[in-house]
């Protein structure tokens, strides 16, 4: 039997063990697969990032006997409603008519920030200065607490933990970093 012409991707001559064409995989073809699954895993990748960096920024905030606790930074009870961090952040609540009333002072990331909330129909509304620049939001109920959306249309959501209608007069949110209070 005569070996058949040569040929580079076709048949393998067996010397007449077998008349089944026995064919090996180019090695183009294998190398041409890896870029593409690499550029797809690529693509997961950014797309998974992108969903990270763009959520919803979530704070914690709890009001109790204990004290008020906002994002981890604690404020003790000093008494009539006042609280006082350790670096001189200050909250106050007082009580009014439609709901309770609050008043911060802090500083945000380097920045002075004040901040006024009071009750407003299915929530509260909220002014703030900070670092000179003027800011109002809405907060919403939410199961969770409060959906807070900023006039310039940045949102956070303000999980609420102890009791349920704590005012959050501090404009949480509004750095890419975890805040520092002081």
């Amino acid at each position: 039997m005569a070996d058949p012409p040569p040929r580079r991707d076709l048949r393998i001559p067996l010397g007449g063990l077998s008349r089944h064409a026995v064919r090996r995989p180019r090695l183009r073809r294998t190398l041409l697969r890896w870029p593409v699954l690499a550029a797809l895993a690529g693509a997961a990748a950014a797309m998974a990032g992108v969903l990270l960096a763009t959520g919803e920024p979530q704070v914690d905030v709890r009001l109790d006997g204990d004290g008020y606790r906002i994002d981890g930074q604690r404020l003790e009870a000093s008494g009539g409603g006042t609280y006082v961090g350790p670096g001189g952040a200050a909250l106050v609540i007082e009580p009014g008519p439609r709901g309770p009333v609050a008043g911060a002072s802090a500083g945000l990331d380097g920045r002075h920030m004040t901040g006024r909330c009071e009750p407003a129909p299915g929530g509260e509304s909220c002014r703030f200065t900070l670092g000179g620049e003027t800011l109002s939001a809405v907060d919403e109920r939410t199961e969770y607490g409060w959906h807070r959306r900023y006039s310039d249309g940045r949102t956070v959501a303000i999980r609420l933990t102890g009791e349920r209608d704590a005012p959050v007069p501090f404009a949480v949110g509004r750095s890419a970093a975890r805040s520092r209070w002081w």
